[in-house]
């Protein structure tokens, strides 16, 4: 419970801080209302987590074709959004405030490092964000001195993207200095690293690679920088920046895609995650390029097979079980008791396996074939060493993909991208960064094979051959803000393709 206590904590103190006044009449030396800097960590990696990531992959999951329902008429899988879209209120009610008040009190205490945790994480939420929905407000939102405005203009996604990169320039830069009055671990906070800069740092790094290797449609991009930002982040195992779910804790502390967590089912009998997809099952037990049979040594330990007959298999999205989940249910590779999904299954914001990815995509296009391939497989070999493969499947997984041609493959843009991105599918689960990838690369079946299809029962707002491009912004935000809101209508904001989804 200790995390579920801190965060009602600080959310209490950033509640009390606008009335203090008031409140000192009446003040407590014993229970001091200014929730102390060390213990504000804590805090603002479980909102990142809890309220904004978790919040931003519950649905992207089923756009990105890793989960089914098992239900015919499930609103995600099928793409019928509304503004009943929670992750924007998480994100600037809980995690934004968490994170912003954490870099203005590291500042004024003389605790850069602290300062430097929490415009990392912001930028990540903001990156989130831009990235389902577009132009948000970041300029004019909460910044833990003004007052908060209630009618904040927009940034374009342009904008956007501009400033985040700068937040985590100037965390590096924080993370760079020698004098730090209050240690990051000093009040056991620092669940993801106890205390370890280096590793902060580095997780810096990445989300800049993460956020420059974007821009891969614009004129602007620089597969240079992406390089040089992977070589300051991650550039081994046990880096990942994942967020740890607790061991015997309630069910709000457990992972969410668990049984055990508050959202991997609604019942047993109705599902809002039920199943891996076919698509998944397929990439998984076929070589990219090729398309040749090649079973994953990962997939057995993601999911279950069938126990009726030993096979691996998944959901057609939009379909439903063929017969009811209660007759043919175990027929498919639940979500629920693998690698990803277990009670205490920690959930990735980045790792060094999707850094080696992004690496391996940068020096692709920038006709470093050779420098492409070596960081592609340890991407590849990363992921496996993480999930517990052993050293001789891994090896021979490889030369599987030797003998069918990776080789000579990395000489072809669209061909590489296809490896890079089928094996970057398969080591981030859930991860709603999937879905940027997938419109990054338009939704290709060259890229991702014959088994991406749109899903049966499609919302009837998509024409022949249009696929999903963004988020709805949520109904709060449209009835306060709409001005700047601007078109809201589902025909417009699930159809239109955000900045960096455009060529120029």
């Amino acid at each position: 419970m200790k995390y579920l206590y801190i965060i009602v904590l600080t959310t209490v103190g950033l509640l009390l801080s606008s009335c203090q006044e008031f409140l000192d009449i009446n003040a407590d030396p014993n229970n001091p209302q200014e929730i102390p800097l060390e213990s504000r960590l804590i805090g603002a990696i479980t909102m990142t987590n809890g309220a904004a990531m978790w919040r931003g992959a519950r649905e992207v999951s089923a756009v990105c074709q890793y989960t089914a329902s098992g239900n015919e008429t499930s609103a995600p899988e099928t793409w019928r959004f509304t503004s009943s879209y929670f992750f924007w209120q998480n994100s600037y009610t809980w995690a934004i405030p968490n994170c912003v008040d954490m870099v203005v009190m590291g500042k004024a205490e003389g605790a850069p490092h602290y300062a430097g945790a929490g415009r990392t994480l912001e930028a990540l939420v903001f990156g989130m964000l831009t990235d389902q929905l577009g132009a948000i407000p970041v300029s004019e939102a909460y910044d833990g001195v003004t007052t908060a405005r209630l009618t904040p203009a927009f940034d374009s996604q342009e904008e956007v993207y501009a400033q985040v990169i700068e937040k985590l320039d100037e965390a590096i830069a924080l993370f760079n200095e020698t004098e730090n009055a209050k240690g990051l671990n000093l009040d056991n906070g620092d669940i993801m690293y106890q205390g370890d800069i280096d590793k902060w740092r580095r997780f810096a790094y990445a989300l800049k690679a993460r956020y420059l290797n974007h821009l891969s449609k614009k004129s602007i991009y620089d597969p240079q920088a992406v390089i040089e930002a992977c070589s300051n982040a991650f550039n081994s195992d046990g880096m990942d920046a994942e967020f740890p779910y607790l061991d015997n804790g309630t069910a709000t502390e457990a992972n969410p895609w668990s049984d055990k967590g508050y959202g991997g089912f609604t019942s047993a009998t109705a599902p809002r995650y039920f199943s891996f997809t076919q698509f998944f099952v397929d990439l998984m037990k076929t070589a990219p390029v090729t398309n040749d049979s090649l079973l994953d040594p990962r997939i057995g330990i993601i999911m279950n097979p069938a126990p009726s007959d030993g096979e691996f298999r998944g959901l057609i999205p939009g379909q439903g079980v063929p017969g009811g989940i209660e007759v043919n249910g175990d027929d498919y590779g639940r979500v629920t008791g693998g690698f990803y999904s277990r009670p205490t299954s920690p959930f990735p914001f980045i790792t060094y396996a999707e850094v080696k990815f992004i690496e391996a995509e940068a020096r692709l296009r920038s006709g470093d074939s050779g420098g492409a391939l070596a960081a592609y497989q340890e991407g590849v070999s990363a992921n496996m060493r993480k999930l517990g493969v052993a050293g001789d499947d891994i090896t021979a997984y490889w030369n599987t993909l030797v003998d069918n041609g990776v080789q000579q493959h990395f000489d072809d843009l669209t061909s590489g991208l296809s490896h890079i991105m089928r094996q970057k599918y398969i080591a981030q689960v859930f991860n709603p960064e999937t879905w940027v990838d997938m419109r990054r690369m338009d939704y290709s079946q060259e890229i991702y094979g014959p088994s991406l299809n749109r899903p049966t029962n499609l919302n009837p707002l998509f024409n022949e051959g249009e696929w999903i491009r963004a988020m709805i912004v949520e109904g709060n935000e449209e009835v306060r803000n709409g001005a700047n809101v601007g078109n809201n209508t589902p025909v417009f904001r699930l159809k239109t393709p955000l900045w960096w989804d455009t060529l120029d």
